[in-house]
């Protein structure tokens, strides 16, 4: 198995600490609004990597993080709280907007399919954890103290910025226009964020520095280590993460532990809607539920998101997404054939698991599928053959073929009768039951092979 590394920028042959076990932690939501399908995207490609390490024979120990602490607006530590300027708008707590958007994103796996983490783990309860970490990198010398709260100090770390290639001097050039004039370095960012004197947060902590809540990168290293230990086989998250919130989570970790925090670095791409970064922020955001209000399922999304590589830059378009419609329904239909007649053709499997296995090739899994498929249209396929295709791509990309549904005994026997009036040639019955059947959704396609029924999109 091959993946491309951001920490070297080229593709490498994976090889985990301690095999069959891989330990894999990615970056979950931060739970203050529904997912926009750019975070779906993302999250899918982690599923298609767990998928794809399982059927190598791995046995992924996967960890993704619930953001539950609201950390601030801007990537500078400055602005609103997420969580609370939402509860702000809502009428209701922090906790209360936390809660059910935890709930909402849990549901959401479980409705997209995915392979449930081994710990989906909430930042809330683990802020012990958190101050814990902050202590030790107090210890060794790598914090200082402002007004508004316990930061880290990047000039320490000699690696700082080695990740995301950044450019010091040049930031450093450039601090005159940083919010927080405290702070020794531009890059410096908060580990403990003191509550302001004149308000109560809903979400507060007491700790050895007062009472604060923790800033938004120590909740990954302190959880990643809590499970995973000091070194992971793979870390992953959305590209936009690579130079500041993974750039300081190696910077806070490898401080500690002198280790690597993880060997693999996998990062997904931006997904554009009409050339633009789709983001909360720019309010071009489109919901799970938007797509089904369109009369798209959770398995079409799923295909969508298979047809472009995790590393190229995607795009979401409406009639991109009725192409993966159309794609899906034509899979079901070849899922279906399998509730038919017995073919006495075996044919071999499509190659599925080598493209996944070369940097989560998906565009090319597809591919060797609809060249299976074109095979399978002009032979007498068996049974047998239909059902290992199906598992194969079930298993890879979760699309759940093998919950397509059966016609039902009254459209088998109108099928029958079809059948009979055509033996009898009585076309003008013969046309009367297909147009009967084309109302209930069903196709019928007359081949060599005899007649096979097919599901209307």
């Amino acid at each position: 198995m091959h993946l491309y590394n951001t920490l070297t920028k080229k593709v490498e042959e994976f090889k985990p600490i301690n095999p069959p076990e891989v330990k894999v932690y990615t970056c979950g939501p931060t739970v203050y609004d529904y997912p926009h399908i750019g975070n779906w995207f993302t999250f899918i490609r982690y599923d298609l990597l767990i998928r794809t390490l399982v059927s190598s024979g791995y046995k992924p120990k996967w960890v993704m993080n619930i953001t539950d602490v609201g950390h601030l607006t801007s990537d500078a530590d400055e602005g609103e709280d997420k969580l609370a300027k939402e509860a702000a708008k809502e009428g209701k707590t922090a906790w209360d907007i936390a809660s059910f958007y935890s709930d909402y994103f849990i549901t959401s796996l479980n409705k997209l399919n995915f392979i449930i983490p081994s710990q989906l783990t909430r930042a809330t309860n683990h802020i012990a954890e958190q101050i814990n970490l902050i202590q030790k990198l107090e210890a060794k010398g790598f914090t200082y103290r402002i007004d508004d709260g316990i930061y880290y100090d990047t000039s320490k770390f000699s690696k700082y910025g080695d990740f995301a290639n950044l450019d010091l001097d040049e930031q450093q050039a450039g601090a005159r226009i940083e919010l927080n004039p405290q702070k020794k370095n531009p890059n410096d960012f908060a580990l403990w964020k003191f509550s302001p004197r004149e308000a109560k947060r809903d979400m507060e902590w007491d700790s050895p520095w007062g009472i604060g809540f923790p800033g938004w990168h120590i909740e990954c290293s302190a959880m990643c280590m809590k499970y995973l230990g000091e070194t992971v086989d793979i870390h992953c998250g959305g590209i936009d993460h690579i130079p500041i919130h993974h750039t300081n989570e190696i910077a806070q970790s490898e401080a500690v532990t002198g280790k690597p925090l993880a060997n693999y670095w996998m990062h997904s791409n931006h997904i554009l809607l009409e050339d633009q970064k789709i983001s909360k922020s720019l309010g071009n955001t489109i919901t799970i539920e938007d797509i089904e209000t369109k009369g798209y399922s959770t398995e079409t999304l799923r295909l969508l998101v298979a047809e472009s590589h995790y590393r190229s830059q995607s795009k979401f378009r409406w009639d991109t997404i009725a192409s993966a419609n159309q794609r899906l329904v034509r899979y079901r239909n070849f899922a279906v054939r399998r509730f038919q007649q017995d073919g006495k053709t075996n044919l071999d499997a499509p190659d599925l698991i080598s493209p996944m296995q070369d940097d989560l090739n998906t565009p090319q899994a597809l591919a060797n599928f609809e060249e299976f498929l074109s095979k399978a249209e002009d032979t007498n396929i068996s049974k047998n053959s239909i059902e290992t295709a199906i598992k194969l791509i079930d298993d890879l990309l979760g699309l759940q073929l093998s919950k397509t549904k059966n016609i039902s005994q009254q459209q088998k026997a109108l099928i029958n009768d079809r059948e009979k009036a055509r033996n009898e040639k009585d076309w003008q019955r013969s046309d009367d039951l297909r147009h009967q059947l084309e109302k209930m959704n069903i196709s019928l396609l007359d081949t060599p092979h005899g007649t096979i029924w097919q599901h209307i999109a």
